[in-house]
């Protein structure tokens, strides 16, 4: 990524103070990007599209496009961002364990960074109870917006774990070792195109706010803002297209009706 572009990303995720190689500055621009860019798999589940991991074409999406995207996607980009800003990241493969009772597969992509006082979880592409900021990977129990967070060794693997109704539930597991890119191609395409995977047959949205965050799972809107929830069932296409635009910035949205509209002409 060239200066013009990594310019024109921090614009899209509207991050405007000063960018150090320093924990303050990595911080704010993970939570610029969770508040601006959405998690969502519409190309996905609505088009039956395996998304391109190919730098140029992300960067039209996301940020000329102002689009999101799944995790693949927006930790793809993100990493191409922080090393055209000076920082020192690898990518790394992950398995999410929140509500699992058995061990899954590796299925997710975050960012591992490298500061001069440690090393640290960096993901923009978690839409679910992960951290919603920077998480240090050394051991003691921590604070990320608000949420309390432990990082644990465990078979050679770390364990980060999220408290939760007084007990601590396991959130993320991985290895610590830098995954090649290309073999992330592997997994986004396991992750859209199997139907075991919720991601390639139903529509998810997640989009942090400063209050709270906005989750559109199909047709269900949930608004959590402090400590109160709104939920509401959108009735229609139209109500879904017009809920896409002003809740989580998405514009000009083909969904499953337009796909088969059109295949029927």
């Amino acid at each position: 990524m060239n200066h013009g572009d990594a310019k024109a990303y921090l614009r899209r995720i509207r991050y405007t103070e000063p960018v150090q190689k320093d924990k303050e500055t990595l911080n704010g621009l993970i939570r610029a990007h969770l508040e601006q860019v959405p998690f969502e798999n519409l190309d996905v589940c609505e088009l039956g599209k395996v998304p391109s991991l190919d730098e140029g074409e992300l960067f039209e999406k996301i940020v000329k496009r102002r689009r999101g995207g799944y995790c693949f996607e927006l930790n793809t980009l993100f990493l191409a961002l922080l090393r055209a800003l000076g920082f020192t990241v690898y990518p790394v493969a992950v398995r999410v364990l929140w509500n699992r009772d058995i061990l899954p597969p590796v299925s997710h992509m975050a960012l591992v960074v490298r500061l001069s006082d440690g090393k640290y979880l960096c993901d923009v592409g978690y839409g679910g109870p992960g951290p919603k900021g920077l998480l240090s990977l050394e051991p003691p129990v921590q604070e990320v917006a608000g949420e309390r967070f432990q990082v644990r060794g465990t078979s050679g693997d770390l364990l980060i774990e999220r408290a939760h109704d007084e007990e601590w539930k396991a959130v993320l597991q991985f290895h610590d070792q830098p995954f090649f890119q290309q073999d992330f191609q592997l997994l986004n395409f396991y992750c859209a195109a199997n139907p075991a995977v919720i991601f390639s047959h139903k529509r998810v949205i997640n989009l942090c706010t400063a209050a709270g965050s906005k989750a559109l799972t199909e047709m269900e809107l949930v608004v959590r803002e402090g400590e109160q929830t709104l939920r509401r069932q959108l009735q229609d296409e139209e109500e879904l297209k017009v809920c896409l635009e002003e809740e989580f910035g998405l514009c000009n949205i083909k969904t499953k009706q337009d796909v088969q509209t059109a295949g029927g002409k």
